[in-house]
């Protein structure tokens, strides 16, 4: 048992540190800001505690400081590309994205990362564990086992409530996508960036407070099924700073097909006056339909969103049209 409790005190000192590397160090270099970057609500990265215990476990008596470095690099990487592999089918979405680093592997794990990892392994056996052990030896057996215990209890409350939220990601997107399939016919019609910018705003209330500050923590998240509509969720969050704005490219999506609209059947395009008298009716009367095809809509979204970064490239002519433009929406 005594066994178990350092174990787990190591694990927890090391979880903590990372932490304090992720949100504290990195944040203020790389946002000049606090961000609690973990996915667990407490300060501690549980990746780096795992990570640190198999580090220790094979590579604790390797003496020469260049071998551990690169050993250290690789066994480290590897944890990581797991834990993004196993995040990945368990919640069905991508938590970090190295594809804009040099040297990555399908953009899991990288070369900075991966060098990063070996210089924290070299400080983690050289100093770090030893401190940690001494730390860990000095306290009683009565402190050491209520110490112990209750982090281990208030870890595992938190890891149940994490990953309870992380799974409800992909429940709450399915209900925004619900939704989007009744108002998106209603959208097109009366053109108004103010309705869509609004239902967007609306949609991010159904996110909990965990949740949206996970799309905080996590810039490259990305979901696997429904990666247009977590787009536009993240737009509209305060300070955000995505690339592609919600609103512009609504815009050019709605006037793309308010123009077929208008082209095929001849009708008026509503003035501004019209669109914005209707924009509140519009959104009161947004009901999720009973049988629709959700994955179409994700789809469809994410077709419109590469047809417009190719139409920026200039890979494709102001004529072309998006393929869905011609299907029945």
């Amino acid at each position: 048992m005594e066994r178990f409790e350092v174990l787990f005190l190591s694990f927890f000192v090391f979880s903590f540190l990372g932490w304090i590397w992720e949100s504290v160090i990195f944040s203020l270099i790389d946002k000049h800001r606090l961000v609690n970057r973990g996915f667990m609500i407490g300060p501690y990265i549980p990746i780096y505690g795992t990570g640190a215990l198999i580090d220790l476990l094979i590579l604790g008596d390797v003496t020469n400081m260049v071998a551990l470095f690169f050993l250290s690099a690789v066994l480290c990487t590897m944890v990581e590309y797991v834990t993004s592999f196993a995040m990945e089918k368990l919640f069905h979405a991508r938590w970090w994205d190295y594809y804009d680093m040099l040297w990555h592997l399908n953009g899991r794990i990288c070369m900075e990362g991966a060098l990063a990892f070996g210089g924290l392994s070299v400080v983690l056996v050289q100093w770090v564990n030893p401190a940690t052990k001494r730390l860990i030896a000095e306290m009683s057996p009565l402190a050491l086992h209520i110490t112990a215990w209750v982090l281990f209890a208030m870890f595992v409350t938190d890891f149940i409530v994490s990953v309870k939220q992380a799974a409800g990601f992909e429940r709450n997107m399915r209900k925004v996508a619900d939704m989007l399939i009744a108002a998106k016919d209603r959208m097109a019609e009366v053109y108004d960036t103010v309705v869509v910018e609004t239902f967007y705003k609306n949609a991010l209330e159904m996110f909990s407070r965990q949740q949206k500050r996970m799309l905080s923590a996590f810039p490259a998240l990305r979901s696997i099924n429904y990666p247009g509509i977590l787009k536009s969720i993240r737009s509209v969050m305060p300070g955000s700073r995505e690339k592609a704005d919600l609103v512009s490219i609504t815009e050019r999506i709605m006037r793309r097909l308010k123009g077929e609209s208008a082209e095929n059947v001849n009708r008026e395009v509503p003035t501004m006056e019209d669109e914005k008298k209707s924009a509140s009716d519009n959104m009161i009367t947004l009901q999720a339909p009973k049988d629709e095809d959700v994955s179409e809509l994700s789809r469809m979204t994410d077709d419109y969103v590469a047809f417009l970064e190719k139409l920026d490239s200039g890979e494709i002519t102001n004529d072309e049209q998006p393929k869905e433009s011609g299907d029945d929406q």
